[in-house]
């Protein structure tokens, strides 16, 4: 659906230096998924989104929208191709002096849609971003998350394949944004658009993205399925911004215990320390005490998490174990076969 090749957006700055946006960014986005893009503030993704339906024109490199290249379009049949690209925007930016209705219908007022075509589309839209007792209220009497609410509408207005959301939730308390991501997902599985998403929030990913990039300094770092990110992050700003999300880090006192224990252990035995991740069902699966019984070692949990995941249950542990060479090595085979993913940490971090 959305295919990024390359992509390098380079400004020159009032002193005449050369500012990098974007490095040599490619990303393939796939039909009706939804799309996370992550990083810190000035990593480069909104000027990514804005390529894709080149408010930004890239410097360098390629953007193929439903197989059609806009960088090789002329303007006239550029805007023509943006009007199946709906753009969901942090500050909502509605129109003071329009009613909600208003404010909906104003994208298709501007393509000269007859007023009754625009009556039937806009009334479903107002339903369906559960708005109907407001459709006549200005903003300014709106909260916060109906605000919101009409800027996703409007950005439907003119039934687009894709769906840009520029930290759409990021203006939003907790629990209005879960509504509003609630929505989005809703308006995914329903309408079978491609949602883009922007964010600086790893608990805005997790709630309903399918894939994610992570980027920094213009670039992407990493890239995969949430649940891969989330189990087996690769990239320091990957980590980072997971941070309490699924808690990675040991306390100050149980590192001591890691540190005593590696100090005092016998000749013969060596301590691994282990961050041990499940998914799905090997969540319940009593793993840790069948790998115990089988080769009669303990592995001591030292931090445990639980999260929920695109309906799918992720847990994490954190263990150390004291064991023989040969033994832990049978003892980690055996937890591989059965599904869990296991990560030896050289530190206690």
């Amino acid at each position: 659906m959305i295919q990024l090749d390359h992509i390098t957006q380079t400004y020159v700055t009032p002193q005449g230096d050369v500012f990098q946006a974007l490095k040599d960014v490619s990303l393939h986005i796939r039909p009706g998924e939804i799309f996370g893009i992550i990083g810190r503030s000035g990593a480069g993704k909104s000027t990514l989104v804005r390529c894709i339906n080149l408010l930004n024109r890239p410097t360098h490199g390629t953007v193929k929208v439903n197989g059609q290249s806009l960088t090789e379009l002329s303007d006239e049949k550029l805007r023509e191709v943006r009007r199946s690209i709906g753009m969901i925007f942090q500050h909502f930016n509605l129109l003071s002096s329009r009613t909600v209705y208003e404010n909906i219908a104003l994208p298709l007022e501007l393509t000269g849609t007859p007023k009754a075509e625009i009556r039937d589309k806009i009334l479903p839209l107002i339903e369906l971003v559960g708005l109907s007792e407001h459709a006549d209220k200005y903003p300014s009497q709106l909260s916060g998350g109906q605000k919101q609410r009409v800027g996703i509408a409007r950005a439907l207005a003119n039934d687009p394949k894709v769906l840009l959301s520029d930290e759409a939730t990021s203006a939003l308390d907790p629990e209005t944004t879960v509504a509003t991501l609630g929505l989005l997902k809703r308006i995914n599985l329903k309408l079978g658009v491609t949602i883009v998403l922007i964010t600086h929030e790893m608990n805005v990913v997790k709630q309903i993205c399918d894939r994610v990039a992570v980027m920094n300094k213009g670039e992407v770092v990493e890239e995969g399925s949430v649940i891969d990110i989330f189990s087996q992050p690769r990239h320091e700003t990957t980590k980072a911004l997971i941070g309490n999300v699924i808690a990675k880090d040991l306390p100050n006192t149980v590192i001591s215990i890691v540190e005593e224990a590696r100090r005092q252990r016998g000749r013969d035995e060596e301590v691994h320390l282990l961050r041990l991740s499940f998914v799905g069902s090997d969540v319940t699966r009593p793993v840790i005490s069948e790998c115990s019984r089988e080769f009669g070692i303990d592995l001591n949990i030292l931090r445990g998490t639980v999260d929920a995941m695109q309906g799918r249950t992720v847990g994490s542990l954190t263990v150390f174990v004291e064991a023989a060479r040969p033994v832990y090595e049978n003892a980690v085979r055996f937890m591989k076969e059965r599904g869990v993913i296991v990560e030896e940490l050289t530190d206690a971090q």
